[in-house]
């Protein structure tokens, strides 16, 4: 039987990490969009907008933003915040409008499939990006459930943890 790894050395582990000069914060955003009939439907880990338009709302890989840049004269039909920003790409996810709880949008994932995959090493840190077909029981407020397909991305950059950075010597 293996014994779990003691708690001590995970502590001085992250100690030591923690300590290690030219740490730099680890990146991490996803999110999805969508064309449903009239509508955007957008979300990455902080929010989620349902914008009544058919313009296209751009580039997946924009999605790593903390705010949605709308299209001119297309206001939002809604913006959910998430009720769970740290969880990632979860079986089932939740966004509620803030003033009104009991208005939310629930998203359950039926599949996924990566469709790419890139990682580099840039200065130090280690990039990845993914891009996935993600298909999504959609549940708006009152609006019955239904079957949606999704763009997805997520974005990862890693601290450097010790290693050389493009400025060091």
């Amino acid at each position: 039987m293996k014994r779990a790894m003691p708690t001590r050395f995970i502590v001085c582990l992250c100690a030591l990490l923690a300590a290690t000069n030219g740490a730099f914060a680890a990146v991490w955003a996803w999110g999805c969009q969508t064309q449903v009939g009239g509508q955007q439907v957008i979300f990455n880990r902080y929010s989620m907008i349902v914008v009544d338009t058919k313009v296209k709302m751009g580039e997946i890989r924009k999605l790593r933003v903390t705010e949605f840049d709308l299209p001119p004269g297309s206001p939002p039909s809604g913006k959910y915040e998430s009720e769970d920003a740290n969880s990632g790409f979860e079986k089932t996810i939740t966004f509620t409008i803030k003033d009104d709880p009991k208005r939310k949008v629930t998203l359950t994932e039926k599949s996924s499939r990566r469709i790419s995959n890139k990682s580099e090493l840039i200065c130090g840190r280690d990039e990845d990006t993914d891009v996935f077909r993600k298909v999504y029981r959609y549940q708006r407020e009152n609006e019955p459930p239904r079957d949606i397909t999704m763009q997805c991305m997520e974005y990862r950059l890693s601290t450097r943890a010790g290693r050389k950075g493009c400025n060091d010597d």
